[in-house]
């Protein structure tokens, strides 16, 4: 079974992150990650859409899809569902 990433309930499938931990402007403040994701976490990120979600733990903010940041990858943006297949 996976990792639990955000929270205590049990994921269901490997999702495209990025994250932001920082100043925007400074590209050494994003990541991209492939996390495990629950229904109800992948459902919070795809409504928080280009605005995204800030983890509380950690003060990051996070999207779903590695289409944001200072590196966005074209296809892969908030609006897709940003599922490993």
């Amino acid at each position: 079974m996976p990792a639990r990433t955000f929270c205590g309930r049990s994921p269901t499938a490997d999702y495209a992150l990025t994250a932001c931990a920082g100043n925007p402007e400074d590209t050494t403040s994003w990541r991209r990650e492939v996390l495990p994701l629950c229904p109800r976490c992948h459902k919070a990120l795809e409504d928080a859409g280009s605005t995204g979600r800030r983890f509380e733990a950690t003060g990051e903010r996070w999207w779903l899809g590695h289409g944001v940041g200072r590196f966005g990858s074209p296809g892969h943006g908030p609006q897709g569902s940003g599922r490993k297949e």
